[in-house]
């Protein structure tokens, strides 16, 4: 049986500080060190909470609320950020740069062109399901799935024994889950699986700590690769709660994305990098696999963009601030978290001022209560410079879509928030393709109909005292929901 990868023992370097840490809290806590000692140990964790902080480079709001964290609880607020701050890490950096350094001397730069680009939109998931089926019968070399939530369901049980069946056939089977996305999720599920010849692993656990970050940095990327020329990417998960073949009340609203051609490649390299991540394994295993190329099929241009810890900047959200800035026309945002940073805000408040139609999609109320009361600034804000908001009514809306000035489409994994934006793994891809963009315009008119919009009764109701109570509040401790 192949074992399941993804834990390990804890680095050197993690084990000494977690000791120190709990050596001090228990002299702290029976008074066995000198006061000078202690207000030193007190001032050194300041120092490197306030440092850690100000490298972020996120918003003042997170220095506002880590600061007096540390100001009066400084060595638990040391061990706190240690555990799940910061958010970048140059060692994860540098191992993505191998898989396509391996992966340019193989072949050439990744050719976004020429791909097949079709929307996966039913109510109710079906049509994600019936292609995830279709594509791991007919897959005839590999499988590489990734997720962040494996359910213990109809549906999870099910994509688990479709690709058990596929391994005893010979097909080389990886499955990637986030550790703490699919936390609870019992070894049994896998454990077919990984009898069969099929590699499962956890992306970067919590507990016990390996050194591999923080444990704030979750993998929300949403991945299916099957011989690296069709690909699935989007916003749901394995399990009923996103899709399925009954009609569901508590299911979410969401879609995925169907692409067959060179950018299916380019999105089982993301793949590779996490999984080399999540297991050590070397990208030079996966050089045959790098090597190959897919023939064009199609007209759509499909450029993949990965966002994470692993990567140098911000990719994703350096997108959407040359999208928004360049808008001509028309901006329109599809999420069910809205807690933009304050550039992409000002952007999009700035386009409404001009002139532009900007157009913001939310769920009525979210499964995040405290996101829905730190969007309502926001929404405010950005209704008073002119722009339309709808709340979609009947089920939780979990759709990430943008569309700008009806010709470029991005979809993918991320919300409209910091966490996605700055904190997790995530994928997206910049779609130019008439088609494509009129398909996903037609799905959200269609969503329009069972929404709600903005109105002056649910704007007067935010700006009573508790209303604004609320919005204040939420705005300075949105960095950290």
């Amino acid at each position: 049986m192949v074992p399941f990868q993804g834990y390990g023992r804890l680095k050197r370097s993690t084990t000494l500080a977690l000791l120190t840490a709990a050596v001090i809290l228990i002299a702290e806590w029976a008074d066995l060190l000198p006061d000078k000692a202690m207000l030193a140990v007190h001032t050194g964790c300041q120092i490197y909470v306030l440092l850690r902080v100000m490298r972020a480079r996120v918003s003042p709001a997170y220095l506002l609320l880590w600061g007096p964290l540390a100001w009066f609880f400084p060595l638990s607020t040391a061990l706190l950020h240690f555990v799940f701050g910061g958010r970048k890490h140059s060692s994860l950096a540098d191992a993505k740069k191998e898989v396509n350094r391996v992966a340019w001397r193989l072949s050439d730069e990744p050719d976004f062109g020429g791909n097949r680009f079709r929307l996966l939109g039913d109510r109710d998931g079906r049509d994600t399901l019936e292609e995830l089926r279709r594509q791991i019968k007919g897959a005839q070399r590999r499988i590489s799935l990734s997720t962040y939530i494996l359910s213990d369901d109809a549906v999870g049980r099910e994509i688990v024994s479709l690709l058990t069946a596929r391994a005893k056939e010979g097909i080389e089977v990886r499955l990637l889950v986030d550790a703490i996305g699919s936390f609870g999720i019992p070894l049994r599920l896998c454990r077919p699986l990984r009898r069969a010849g099929g590699m499962v692993a956890r992306f970067n656990p919590a507990l016990p700590m390996q050194g591999k970050g923080s444990a704030n940095w979750r993998n929300h990327r949403k991945i299916a690769v099957f011989d690296g020329t069709f690909a699935v990417i989007g916003g749901q998960n394995l399990g009923l709660r996103y899709m399925g073949e009954k009609p569901s009340n508590r299911r979410f609203r969401d879609c995925s994305f169907l692409i067959e051609g060179p950018t299916a490649a380019a999105i089982e390299r993301v793949f590779i990098a996490d999984w080399c991540q999540a297991t050590d394994e070397a990208p030079m295993h996966f050089a045959t696999l790098l090597r190959e190329r897919s023939p064009h099929v199609g007209p759509a241009r499909v450029e993949v963009i990965s966002s994470g810890p692993d990567c140098e900047g911000d990719p994703l959200w350096e997108t959407y601030v040359k999208l928004f800035s360049n808008c001509k026309r028309s901006i329109t945002v599809v999420t069910p978290y809205f807690v933009p940073d304050r550039t992409l805000f000002t952007l999009l408040v700035t386009a409404a001022h001009a002139g532009r139609h900007v157009k913001i999609m939310v769920p009525r109320r979210s499964d995040h209560r405290l996101l829905d009361l730190a969007r309502r600034w926001y929404l405010r804000n950005l209704r008073e410079a002119g722009a339309e908001i709808h709340f979609f009514k009947p089920d939780v809306l979990h759709a990430k879509l943008v569309i700008v000035d009806e010709e470029q489409l991005v979809v993918g994994s991320a919300n409209l928030d910091m966490r996605s934006l700055f904190l997790n793994y995530e994928i997206g891809a910049v779609v130019r393709d008439p088609a494509a963009v009129a398909e996903v315009s037609a799905l959200i008119a269609g969503w329009e109909t069972e929404s709600t919009r903005y109105t002056e009764d649910l704007y007067r109701r935010s700006r009573t005292l508790t209303g604004r109570l609320i919005e204040a509040v939420s705005k300075v401790i949105s960095p950290l929901l």
